[in-house]
């Protein structure tokens, strides 16, 4: 029998709460093409085309598909739509003369509402009423976006979506019924060898999704203090009142495990790192609230946050997206916090690593393009430095590794994928080169802090080292995904890929698909390879990764004696 596969972060429910021509969040589909929405012969079709080629434009993470690939314990990841995506000022200023014409062919000058939609459409797989919903929205002066009512949106799609499948049992899996059912605390997992249940845990990406905002301080405001003490006020109250409601199990049946604190845009409460390169880059203004730490409002719901009583869930704090001067505020507070008795684990449900040793170092490489075509992973500060990882284990959290072609690789990945993308086999090696390129940097830093606090340390006590890496996808998360497994169907066959690439390292055919140390990017001695696998056979490393990790993380901290600080933490 497969094993059961765990994912750390995914987005089951976000295409089809917002499409209900999807059917239900079992099932696969696919959005529009460009040929269904631009009938016309055009550029903008040829455009379009191009832009969209690397985007995962089909639901990734549908339970059926979920199902296939083995995966039984989702973190749904809640996802309120942050409406900066669709300013209604045009990016031109900032862009060259070729692009300020590519954007005027897809967008037009002025704003052209049924334009505007059709791409919504093409590129998110939501509705057309939908997409018209949320442009009314943006382009209505004086309005609010209260993203609460988003959250909660989403919230009650996955409560009603509970249950066995609609359609009754899937052909290839027999006569077993799977079924669906969210969990508020570890002793309601079934056995990991239950094979007909999908159990997911809420999460949220973006903490904006708790406040209510005004769009014209969205717009033209950068940070908290910027806003009138009016506003200020109105924003404050929003949290205040929202994070009560999410946090008490009497009347939110599951408060969200963790959340991230930001996500792609300014929200007032800290700094963002810069999540777009390339074309989007320049369609899409993350300059806003950038490079910040936090707000005396950031510092407010960060204690509410945090916050646990009888009716006060707990909600961790997810550092994917924080800008890197934001995290190493964080990491203080995390610290001076253990030192005082309250153990936070620090979640990364999302990352990649960049090989970079610390925060600073981030900060001075300032998301350089030029130094990305020199690496094999990418050297943005969104990644994971070596410092993140250290703090994180410190902290006794949790990493997951993502499967995406965006953020991830630097360029000399990219030439290496291109060079092998009509060859399966080699594209798989290469996405496992990749994937275990990442882990391994996590293990090789962790292995070095287990050592630098026991310099004697055992074979068995080195072996701590893989217990902090997990799988976090990110499938559905609109991204550029693993060419050769791209949906939750695959992950299956993705962990087999893993654990053969694991046993054949020092085979002639690996030869260019080996794993590889960072930051020296050289293949990684088979001496050091041994070393950090420390006893560990491939199968066993697979078992911490792709279940084991996440498994054992939920047995000490989603539980009622921790979240709601009701005894001690075993």
């Amino acid at each position: 029998m497969e094993k059961p596969i765990a994912d750390l972060h995914c987005h089951p429910s976000l295409k089809p709460h917002l499409n209900p021509e999807i059917g239900s969040i079992w099932d696969y589909a696919e959005n529009p093409t460009v040929d269904s929405v631009f009938r016309l012969v055009s550029i903008r079709k040829l455009v379009l085309r191009f832009a969209t080629t690397n985007l995962a434009l089909k639901t990734q993470s549908n339970l059926d598909s979920c199902y296939l690939g083995g995966n039984r314990l989702l973190f749904c990841s809640i996802y309120p739509f942050e409406r900066e995506f669709l300013r209604p000022d045009r990016p031109f200023k900032r862009a060259s003369a070729l692009l300020r014409w590519t954007l005027q062919l897809l967008l037009k000058r002025r704003y052209k509402k049924k334009i505007d939609i059709k791409l919504l459409r093409l590129i998110t797989g939501i509705s057309a009423e939908e997409a018209g919903a949320f442009l009314d929205q943006i382009h209505t002066d004086g309005g609010h976006v209260n993203y609460m009512e988003d959250y909660l949106r989403e919230y009650n799609y996955l409560i009603a979506a509970q249950g066995p499948r609609p359609k009754g049992a899937l052909e290839s899996s027999g006569a077993a019924i799977p079924e669906f059912k969210l969990v508020r605390e570890f002793p309601q997992l079934p056995n990991p060898l239950n094979t007909s249940r999908l159990t997911g845990i809420i999460t949220v990406e973006g903490v904006h999704g708790f406040g209510k905002y005004k769009l014209d301080d969205l717009r033209r405001k950068n940070s908290f203090e910027e806003l009138s003490d009016a506003a200020q006020s109105d924003l404050r109250d929003s949290f205040r009142q929202n994070l009560l409601v999410v946090k008490d199990p009497r009347q939110t049946e599951f408060p969200p495990f963790f959340a991230t604190f930001t996500h792609h845009f300014h929200n007032f409460l800290g700094g963002h790192a810069q999540s777009f390169g390339g074309l989007f880059q320049r369609v899409f203004n993350q300059q806003p609230g950038r490079k910040a730490g936090f707000s005396a409002l950031g510092r407010e719901v960060l204690e509410l946050l945090l916050e646990r009583g009888p009716n006060r869930a707990r909600i961790l704090i997810d550092t994917k997206h924080m800008a890197a001067e934001l995290r190493k505020e964080f990491y203080a507070f995390i610290r001076k916090r253990r030192q005082q008795g309250d153990a936070i684990p620090i979640v990364s449900s999302h990352s990649a690593v960049n090989a970079l040793p610390n925060l600073d170092a981030a900060i001075s490489n300032n998301n350089s393009s030029s130094t990305d075509k020199r690496s094999y992973v990418s050297k943005f500060a969104i990644n994971l430095t070596d410092e993140d990882i250290r703090e994180t284990f410190d902290s006794d959290g949790l990493m997951g590794i993502c499967m995406h072609d965006g953020r991830m690789p630097g360029k000399k990945f990219k030439r290496k994928l291109r060079a092998v993308r009509a060859y399966p086999e080699k594209a798989k090696r290469l996405y496992s080169q990749m994937f275990l390129t990442n882990v391994l940097q996590v293990v090789r830093v962790i292995a070095s802090r287990i050592r630098e606090q026991n310099p004697s340390a055992a074979e068995t006590e080195l072996q701590r080292a893989w217990d902090h890496v997990c799988l976090g996808s990110d499938n559905d998360g609109i991204v550029d995904p693993f060419n050769t497994y791209e949906t939750a169907a695959d992950l299956q066959d993705f962990r087999a890929k893993i654990v053969e690439a694991l046993q054949t390292q020092d085979r002639p055919y690996m030869k260019d698909f080996r794993i590889l140390s960072l930051p020296e990017e050289e293949p990684m001695p088979a001496r050091l390879l041994s070393e950090l696998m420390a006893g560990l056979s491939a199968e066993q490393v697979a078992d911490r990764l792709f279940y084991g990790n996440t498994r054992e993380f939920l047995r000490k901290y989603f539980t009622r004696e921790y979240l709601y600080n009701l005894g001690p933490v075993v």
